[in-house]
């Protein structure tokens, strides 16, 4: 008779490599730095101040929302690829001021426009080997808004 149990763990969520998210309790965010010497905040998070140069930023959760910089339309994916094409590839701006590179989801690539307000999405891309949930990170047009 056995007497360990076997209780199964929920899986644990984990950012894909290369994205820098906050997914734990609260609201998730993408996560980047700030300077406490001269303010700026930058994505990824740095440890060194581009502008200043102080070193040891401060984590910061970024906003939810933004407007497209630039785009541009890929007709054709890469074998493995998480998207199908066609699809947005994008530089959304934050209202911190940092630019983030993304793909948009939900939305018609023949309606993109530069300046359309956009929303941060968080989802599962994948599991892993040890069975996590993999989350990855992309944009899609504001609910509501304008674009």
């Amino acid at each position: 008779m056995s007497t360990g149990s076997s209780v199964e763990k929920p899986p644990r969520r984990v950012a894909i490599k290369g994205a820098s998210l906050r997914l734990g309790e609260g609201e998730e965010a993408l996560e980047g730095s700030r300077c406490p010497d001269c303010g700026d905040t930058f994505y990824p998070p740095r440890t060194v101040c581009l502008s200043c140069y102080h070193e040891g930023l401060d984590r910061v959760a970024l906003s939810r929302s933004g407007t497209l910089h630039t785009f541009t339309i890929a007709r054709l994916a890469l074998p493995g690829a998480f998207v199908k094409a066609p699809y947005v590839i994008a530089q959304v701006q934050l209202p911190e001021g940092v630019i983030v590179p993304t793909v948009l989801d939900d939305v018609d690539t023949e309606s993109v426009r530069i300046g359309m307000e956009l929303e941060l999405v968080i989802e599962k891309a994948m599991s892993d080997a040890e069975g996590n949930d993999v989350m990855a990170f992309k944009f899609r047009p504001l609910k509501g808004g304008a674009g």
